[in-house]
């Protein structure tokens, strides 16, 4: 289970900023959802150079971050809607994973992180016997 994190539009408007105060670090947002035998997590990051980003885990948080460069730096924009710049999200998983089976793809601009429940968290059937 991951935690649901409240008031999500309000605190989107808001970036954060790093230990600088200049350059703001914006919320990557994500799609969560659990299988039976997983716990999955994707994201749309058009743009992104692998080489800008990092994916850790730190006892229960997982932790991705990076940065989306601009395309052009010398040029007077008219409309600038799409995403650029720092970002990172953190997000506290709630079942045991099996962090060093985890994986990550990237694909068509699409993050997919997919982090398998350690055999503790899987459902188990009991077995119900007759008394005698």
């Amino acid at each position: 289970m991951l935690v649901r994190q409240p008031y999500y539009m309000t605190r989107r408007a808001v970036p954060r900023f790093t230990e600088n105060e200049t350059t703001p670090v914006h919320r990557l947002p994500v799609d969560a959802y659990l299988t039976e035998d997983s716990v999955v997590l994707t994201a749309s990051i058009a743009g992104l150079n692998l080489d800008d980003l990092d994916i850790t885990m730190d006892d229960d948080a997982l932790i991705i971050s990076g940065e989306v460069k601009g395309l052009e730096e010398d040029v007077e924009y008219i409309l600038r809607e799409r995403f650029h710049g720092k970002f990172e999200r953190r997000l506290h998983v709630r079942v045991p994973v099996d962090i060093k089976a985890a994986e990550a793809t990237y694909d068509q601009g699409v993050l997919r992180v997919v982090l398998p429940k350690a055999e503790e968290a899987k459902p188990r059937r009991i077995a119900v016997n007759v008394a005698h």
